[in-house]
């Protein structure tokens, strides 16, 4: 496993959904490649502990997400057919929403950081 600690990973939600204890959530985020184009990831993190009672009432579609704490882990399972395998899985274990951005020069910024405003695939 490795944790993601002290650090901000910038995201954008596309989808939520409320549990009990937990979100599911579906975010993406991006870097620039050699040519300087964006390059999107999908991720379908776990929100846990902290960060679910901090962001459980108030997460929405389009907003900005603050990762500050996480958990990556390649996790073993046994399938339907009685197979081991392993699946990958990312916990959110502190995070907030980014305030609202105003139009100036901030918006530029957050748009690169969470890769733009429409979700690429």
């Amino acid at each position: 496993m490795i944790f993601l600690k002290d650090t901000k990973i910038y995201a954008r939600v596309w989808k939520v959904e409320k549990f009990e204890k937990y979100l599911e959530l579906k975010i993406s985020t991006s870097e620039k490649n050699r040519d300087g184009q964006a390059v999107y990831s999908d991720w379908y993190p776990r929100v846990i502990g902290h960060a679910f009672n901090a962001i459980k009432d108030s997460v929405k579609e389009g907003d900005t997400l603050i990762i500050t704490q996480g958990k990556f882990s390649n996790e073993k399972y046994v399938n339907k057919e009685g197979n081991e395998r392993r699946a990958f899985r990312f916990l959110i274990l502190d995070a907030e929403i980014k305030d609202a951005v105003s139009d100036n020069a901030d918006t530029t910024q957050s748009a690169k950081e969470t890769g733009g405003d429409d979700c690429p695939w």
